[in-house]
């Protein structure tokens, strides 16, 4: 395991600090002290690691771009066969979503006009589902429909059920509902 400098963990507690906060009150209702004060360090520290509040917003939707796709593409990579890769997708977005929660809020809620107008779930994570989805439909593994629609069924149970588990509605862990979410889902697209 490597060393980190105090400079690395303070960024770090920086970009974690930054994403709870913009999850919590809103991008536009959070300021750079906020986060210093949050954060523990000086508004001047924070402005020697980010020149403004849209640097470390790009770098919170850098990263959390990278986390779901790493995620999605391991279930893509480990599937056998379409139902068993669209499981696994579920199954990773839940597991994300248990381990870290303001990412997923943060990918599902927060806009930051300035640097993107959709939220982080519309971006590559989305086309990646969306060309995955396009080739089963093309090979006759899912049925006939829009390719967005089908990456769609395939994250909206799984969003919704997160959403439930912060709501306090469900209290179960959210994997445990991966194989019968996934059976749903699959019966939903199957040819």
């Amino acid at each position: 395991m490597s060393k980190k400098q105090p400079g690395e963990y303070t960024r770090r507690s920086i970009i974690l600090t930054a994403k709870r906060l913009f999850v919590e009150k809103g991008y536009f209702n959070t300021s750079m002290r906020d986060i210093a004060k949050e954060a523990g360090v000086s508004t001047g520290a924070l402005y020697h690691h980010f020149k403004s509040k849209e640097e470390i917003a790009s770098e919170i939707y850098r990263e959390t771009v990278e986390k779901i796709k790493e995620r999605l593409e391991t279930a893509l990579r480990k599937g056998k066969g379409t139902k068993e890769k669209i499981t696994g997708i579920i199954r990773e977005l839940l597991i994300l979503a248990e381990e870290d929660r303001y990412t997923m809020e943060y990918a599902l809620y927060v806009k930051h006009r300035e640097i993107l107008d959709v939220p982080v779930c519309s971006a590559e994570p989305m086309e990646l589902l969306k060309k995955f989805c396009r080739k089963e439909i093309n090979k006759g593994r899912i049925r006939d429909i829009d390719p967005e629609l089908c990456a769609v069924c395939i994250t909206a149970a799984p969003v919704r059920l997160m959403q439930l588990k912060w709501d306090g509605v469900i209290k179960d862990p959210l994997t445990s509902y991966a194989g019968s979410l996934g059976e749903c889902v699959w019966r939903s697209l199957s040819p």
